[in-house]
């Protein structure tokens, strides 16, 4: 599914007049949230190793690494980085030759003994849904969860800011200028010398004196914080990650079942 198509979806939803034209920042919010909740987005990235070269960037969006592997060789046993740092102190980690382990530590990977020679490791691993895409890299269940996700995010941001009358005061110059239109107005000088008084005259007789330079509140109208799609998407969005959840913990289960089977 591409950013197009969330789009229409969405503005089917509510509507062509809410103004809303772009959603991207709302879309890459959400599949950050969505593959923070679980291992829901996973991939296999290649690091061709340097001879004498350590350390590497570990691949982008990385949450955790399920395994390292040299193809056709074997898996690298897993390290913390203080034993890739007691391997450089003992000299053990420069001598040179297929790498047997790796470490993680501030973004990158160390692998150890340094390479002697260019091996294709491939890290299989759970992580974050990239930042740049073209295609959403999750499969159709998501759908619903991102349609969800994207409309609490745009009531919270974008048409809250468009619908929302926050604290809107109305003061006496705001009534004047609204009672005045196409009626019969008269302008005295104050003691001043000033002509900041009018007279308003008004259907059925009524006349006023109101200040036109008088910026006092008269009425104040608000716009309720808790408006009520907000909360209704988000529970939506909620209710739909907690069945992807769901589902990846029985899709686990089966394959542990399946493994244990064998």
């Amino acid at each position: 599914m591409t950013g197009a198509q969330v789009l229409n979806v969405i503005m089917a939803r509510i509507g062509t007049g809410s103004g809303v034209t772009s959603i991207n920042t709302e879309v890459d919010g959400v599949l950050y949230d969505i593959t923070s909740r679980a291992d829901f987005y996973t991939s296999v990235s290649t690091i061709n190793t340097v001879v004498d070269q350590y350390e590497y960037d570990e691949p982008e969006g990385l949450k955790r690494i399920y395994e390292c592997s040299i193809s056709g060789v074997g898996l690298l046993e897993k390290k913390t980085y203080r034993d890739y740092l007691k391997a450089l102190a003992d000299g053990t980690a420069a001598i040179a030759a297929q790498p047997l382990y790796y470490a993680r530590r501030h973004g990158r990977i160390y692998m150890w003994p340094v390479p002697d020679a260019v091996y294709a490791v491939d890290v299989d691993f759970a992580g974050f849904h990239p930042e740049t895409w073209t295609d959403i890299l999750l499969g159709p269940e998501f759908n619903e969860a991102i349609f969800e996700g994207v409309l609490a995010a745009l009531y919270r941001g974008q048409l809250f800011e468009k619908l929302r009358l926050n604290n809107k005061k109305i003061t006496n110059r705001d009534i004047l200028e609204d009672v005045t239109q196409d009626q019969d107005v008269t302008t005295d000088t104050d003691a001043d010398g000033t002509a900041d008084d009018k007279t308003v005259t008004v259907d059925d007789g009524f006349t006023g004196s109101v200040n036109t330079d008088d910026d006092a509140e008269a009425m104040t109208y608000e716009f309720d914080k808790s408006f009520p799609e907000i909360s209704k998407h988000a529970e939506a969005y909620e209710a739909e990650i907690t069945k992807l959840i769901d589902n990846l913990e029985q899709d686990i289960e089966t394959v542990l079942v399946e493994y244990r089977d064998i």
